[in-house]
């Protein structure tokens, strides 16, 4: 998997990679703004994870999640929800799959 150094520069790679949808925690849900629908957490699979440097976040760290659903929809997540409700963003995360090889 590649490494990044920034938040920006992982967020760019991925989109390029066909990660072009957006998946982001509203009122206990995943949703996703471009389809204009919610995706139950069941329905997502995490096959990459990657830890960036982020100066501007609480930790100093940020994290970009990249999901597939089960229709195939390529989509990440960032770890920026969880700077505000950790327990909401655990909640909603530890529902989703992992896909070979990822680790909760």
């Amino acid at each position: 998997m590649p490494a990044y150094s920034t938040f920006s520069e992982a967020i760019e790679a991925m989109r390029a990679r066909g990660f072009v949808h957006t998946f982001t925690i509203q009122k206990e849900e995943v949703y996703c703004p471009e389809l204009s629908t919610v995706i139950p957490p069941e329905q997502l699979t995490l096959i990459e994870h990657h830890q960036v440097p982020s100066p501007d976040s609480i930790g100093g760290e940020r994290e970009v999640f990249g999901f597939r659903t089960d229709d195939s929809v390529l989509g990440l997540m960032t770890s920026t929800y969880a700077e505000y409700d950790m327990e909401g963003f655990k909640k909603i995360f530890t529902r989703c799959k992992l896909g070979k090889g990822m680790r909760a």
